[in-house]
């Protein structure tokens, strides 16, 4: 079985998010399907990189303010990273 690149299935897919929820629904079909079927998530990255699963699990308002969110979240974080990284020691002149 091919394990697909993150970037094959971003291709695919929107987001991570986006990518998650939709791995997460298609392996739990595939094991309600056969219940002795092994990695099911794998089996559904795979059908999602070659395009024989498609979908949104958000609607493209929901979508958008997730992302809207995420951009927000990085940004502080790197605010905080910004402030908390170490300026170079100034040198006394006596």
């Amino acid at each position: 079985m091919r394990k697909p690149t993150i970037d094959e299935l971003l291709d695919r897919v929107g987001s991570i998010y986006e990518l998650t929820m939709l791995a997460a629904k298609e392996a739990k079909r595939i094991r309600q399907k056969d219940r002795e079927t092994r990695e099911p998530l794998q089996q559904a990255l795979e059908r999602i990189s070659t395009g024989k699963v498609e979908g949104r699990y958000l609607s493209p308002k929901e979508l958008e303010e997730f992302e809207e969110k995420e951009r927000e979240r990085r940004e502080a974080a790197q605010a905080i990273r910004d402030k908390m990284a170490l300026k170079p020691p100034t040198q006394d002149k006596h």
